[in-house]
């Protein structure tokens, strides 16, 4: 009785304070630009315009109020603002003492994530401090893993793959860094082949792609398809990036009722 008393409070306290809608995208077009996406009206306004808006992958600090953005090596960073972006510049990524860039970005225990798709693939740890890169998870090169996110509400991390091993099939990925595995969630939508931008909030994964035309937004316990957002972008890239960014620092009880629904998956 008492926990189904804590999971009918944590669930009617989420619905009453959960935090409202940001999706931030991006990507490496000629003419780059760092949008936010309100969820509710599918309303893109652009934070930041011009070289220092190119993004390869993505990642919010969700304590600091801190978006992480890459264009190949370089990181930058600045303070969420819907009144717009304030990039800072800081410098350049290494690994084993060589610059190296990254292909997607999350955000997890105060540091950031990464992913490769050439050399080593892998899931990298990275400071944003001193910006030297730790590999964590080497996983097979035929996941060709691009866009990675973390859920903070469950801290689980998520990829997408354009590609899997043999008798494996595209989509969406929980990447256990631990274990050192990557499990199956879900897949892409028909026709889709080229993914690069992933955000994961709540139980649902938004795929970005890197040209005009939809989004895709998931449930990832029912691993199926649950809506589509307009894309902002005006051309294809060649890399998108995303990150979700709720209004205001997630709450406890929206952390509580994470954890309370992975002891149910």
């Amino acid at each position: 009785m008492q926990l189904r008393t804590i999971l009918i409070t944590a669930a009617a306290s989420v619905m009453a304070t959960g935090a409202q809608a940001q999706l931030i995208v991006g990507s490496d077009i000629a003419s780059a630009t760092i949008y936010h996406i309100d969820l509710t009206t599918s309303f893109a306004t652009p934070l930041l315009a011009g070289p220092a808006a190119t993004a390869w992958g993505m990642a919010y600090d969700h304590t600091t109020n801190t978006l992480y953005w890459n264009n190949g090596s370089t990181l930058y960073s600045s303070p969420f603002s819907l009144g717009g972006l304030t990039p800072t510049n800081l410098g350049t990524m290494t690994y084993n003492a060589a610059t190296v860039n990254f292909v997607g970005l999350a955000f997890r225990n105060g540091k950031l994530l990464g992913t490769r798709n050439i050399a080593t693939e892998a899931v990298y740890e990275i400071d944003p401090v001193s910006r030297v890169a730790t590999l964590v998870y080497q996983y097979p090169s035929a996941f060709d893993f691009g866009g990675i996110d973390v859920d903070m509400t469950t801290a689980l991390l998520f990829g997408i793959s354009d590609t899997a091993p043999a008798g494996g099939v595209r989509g969406l990925y929980e990447l256990d860094t631990s274990a050192l595995t990557a499990t199956f969630r879900a897949g892409y939508p028909a026709g889709e082949t080229d993914i690069d931008g992933l955000a994961a909030y709540g139980g649902r994964a938004y795929y970005v792609t890197d040209q005009p035309g939809i989004f895709y937004v998931y449930d990832i316990a029912m691993g199926t398809q649950v809506g589509t957002i307009p894309s902002p972008f005006t051309g294809s890239a060649i890399f998108s990036a995303a990150a979700y960014a709720p209004d205001g620092p997630v709450s406890i009880e929206e952390r509580t009722w994470g954890q309370v629904k992975k002891l149910f998956k």
